[in-house]
């Protein structure tokens, strides 16, 4: 939603029709719980569109907090966990399994960070050349911990696809990464919004992953 209302809504539907295909060749729970990403892509594109109407409506305006937060914990808080518990689901192999266990305590620890984040300091939500700025009321003294917990959230979102033994699985760790230093590349200051954007491109690769059974089982 990086760009607009309605490009939030027009990635939200598309994402919603991906999902439910996924869902549906999905064959196992494990696969299903994998096949969930375009969803749950789908309702946090959804969530900062209604936030962008919010923000220029003024007979919305109430609802901006709510969609400012809902966002923001699909963002920051559900993927750090769900990306490596999903994985671990389905790896077979109990040494990376292991691993990504470990990647899942940090996770829980990120999303267990940026929760307190939330639930402590305001965000203002500024929009700035068709994106969005999420900010925070930090003291000087949080602003130190911004790296090593986005080094943090990383290493929980980005490295298990590289270890798992999937076909295929390790291009969903390519795409992810290449969209999140395109993000910081190109939107620096608007990253959580536009990368989450282009990340959504993930959900056309869960298709193609959960596509290839033979792979999965």
């Amino acid at each position: 939603m990086c760009f607009s209302a309605g490009a939030s809504f027009g990635a939200s539907a598309i994402l919603g029709a991906i999902g439910v295909v996924t869902i549906v060749k999905a064959r196992t729970t494990p696969q299903r719980l994998f096949a969930t990403f375009p969803c749950v892509f789908a309702v946090q594109q959804l969530a900062e569109g209604v936030l962008w109407l919010s923000l220029k409506d003024a007979d919305l305006r109430t609802w901006e907090p709510f969609f400012t937060y809902t966002f923001l914990v699909f963002a920051m808080v559900i993927w750090p966990v769900w990306i490596p518990f999903t994985l671990r689901r389905l790896e077979t192999d109990n040494r990376r399994k292991k691993v990504m266990g470990w990647l899942l305590s940090i996770g829980i620890m990120v999303s267990f960070g940026v929760g307190w984040v939330l639930l402590s300091y305001r965000v203002h939500v500024v929009p700035s050349h068709h994106h969005l700025h999420y900010s925070f009321d930090f003291p000087p003294v949080a602003k130190n911990i911004l790296g090593p917990f986005t080094l943090l959230y990383c290493i929980a979102t980005i490295i298990a696809p590289f270890i798992s033994t999937i076909k295929r699985m390790k291009w969903l760790g390519i795409v992810f990464l290449t969209a999140w230093l395109f993000s910081i590349t190109f939107y620096n200051g608007f990253v959580v919004s536009v990368w989450c954007y282009i990340a959504a491109v993930l959900s056309v690769v869960v298709l193609w992953i959960v596509g290839m059974r033979k792979a999965m089982l």
